[in-house]
């Protein structure tokens, strides 16, 4: 997704893109989903808490990877390529503008 400044803004302003590894996404998404179910079903069949924190642990792990990689937001440059990396945290310039259509 891409966010364009308002018109009102500074001129310097440049869009941000929002970045997203795909590949680590679903490679991570498996072992969340099947965590899940595992969690779920210890739960239900009453076990210990010490069976279930490790499933816990294992999918925040999961959703630790999913989250690294190249993914995060990025200025997009006049010619359109990505350029500096702002983090992947939503930036606070991303307040003063619009997304765009695709």
């Amino acid at each position: 997704m891409v966010w364009a400044p308002q018109a009102s803004t500074d001129p310097d302003d440049r869009p941000i893109a929002l970045v997203v590894d795909r590949k680590r996404f679903w490679i991570s998404a498996i072992p969340m989903v099947l965590g899940l179910l595992v969690a779920i079903g210890l739960l239900l069949a009453r076990a210990s808490a010490a069976l279930v924190l490790p499933v816990l642990a294992l999918m925040f792990l999961t959703y630790r990877y999913a989250r690294g990689g190249q993914t995060g937001y990025y200025e997009v440059r006049e010619d359109g390529t990505l350029g500096d990396f702002l983090g992947s945290q939503i930036p606070a310039a991303l307040k003063g503008m619009r997304p765009t259509k695709p």
